[in-house]
């Protein structure tokens, strides 16, 4: 397609790229050891407030019917945890996720100048997350704690579609279920975009993604069960 040239289904590689900013909330439970799960539900606006940093980012790459492609989520927060008139303690808390995938595209068609597509997906997705505390007290005595990590690599594998609305709009949805590492993570996509011009895409949608971890006994035990649910925003370049 002339106006769409990395739609083309040729043995040309076509590449897009396209940074986003999600805005979730967060729910569930999460716990260590045999200690009762301890309940987390916090506003995106309360995640906002405490975001020291972010990077969200996919890639894509596809020749013909066969592609590859990758996201990349990583936040840094922190947070008050305790103030009192002994103790200022803050949490630090580090989340990076990365998927890796393979696609093939089963169908395409519709219009020339936004065609539609539907690909099957596989691959594998690490998540780690790290926290610690840190903080003083009044008598200027510091407290750093080290790292504690939490992390697993899971095989997923779903689908994605794009159907087109017109010349310039089309919606995008994608589903996935992984597990393996997890006890189950199923994640769910929904994006409305809009074709700014030969090579540029905006868009908006949502994504859900629910994740439950459960593994070790006794002390050696780590607990998440959470979802993180909410809107977003995005551009690309193709």
């Amino acid at each position: 397609a002339q106006d769409r040239p990395t739609a083309a289904m040729d043995d040309q590689w076509h590449f897009d790229i396209a940074p986003y900013f999600w805005m979730p909330g967060v729910q569930g439970d999460v716990g260590v050891a045999n200690l009762p799960p301890v309940s987390v539900d916090a506003s995106f606006s309360d995640l906002l407030e405490n975001l020291d940093l972010a990077l969200l980012a996919r890639f894509q790459a596809r020749k013909n019917r066969f592609g590859f492609a990758a996201d990349l989520v990583w936040m840094n927060l922190g947070a008050q945890a305790v103030d009192t008139q002994v103790v200022d303690l803050s949490v630090d808390f580090r989340q990076l996720v990365v998927e890796g995938i393979g696609f093939y595209r089963v169908a395409s068609g519709g219009r020339a100048d936004n065609p539609a597509h539907l690909d099957v997906l596989a691959g594998v997705r690490y998540l780690t997350v790290r926290t610690r505390l840190k903080g003083e007290t009044t008598g200027g005595a510091a407290y750093d704690t080290s790292f504690q990590d939490l992390d697993w690599v899971d095989a997923l594998a779903g689908v994605k579609f794009r159907a087109p609305l017109g010349s310039r709009m089309a919606l995008l949805g994608r589903t996935d279920i992984a597990g393996f590492g997890s006890d189950l993570t199923w994640n769910l996509e929904g994006d409305l975009a809009f074709l700014v011009s030969r090579h540029w895409t905006i868009g908006a949608g949502w994504r859900h993604t629910d994740i439950d971890y459960d593994a070790g006994e006794g002390i050696e035990r780590r607990l998440m069960d959470v979802a993180f649910t909410g809107p977003r925003v995005w551009f690309a370049y193709s």
